[in-house]
């Protein structure tokens, strides 16, 4: 989502080296997998090629939560997460 990505939800960074800034994963722990057109420095999370849309697109769902609790941690409430 664009302009949250200082937001407490569990996010997918698009990194590119060329465009002359840090990437936030390094000090971000909400980011939980990284997409890149070039390799990462070591430790960071799971990433994925730029340009592979199928894994971006997997990599999403794989790390998607759902939406009830998703949102009440965006509205700070708590709420009883009930099992699959």
């Amino acid at each position: 989502m664009e302009g949250f990505k200082h937001s407490p939800h569990p996010r997918l960074e698009v990194y590119r080296p060329a465009v002359g800034k840090p990437p936030l994963f390094t000090t971000d722990p909400g980011i939980l997998a990284v997409a890149s057109d070039a390799l990462l420095p070591a430790p960071h999370p799971r990433r994925v090629a730029l340009d592979d849309i199928q894994a971006v697109a997997d990599c999403v769902l794989d790390c998607a939560r759902p939406l009830g609790p998703t949102l009440a941690l965006l509205e700070g409430r708590q709420i009883e997460v009930l099992p699959n």
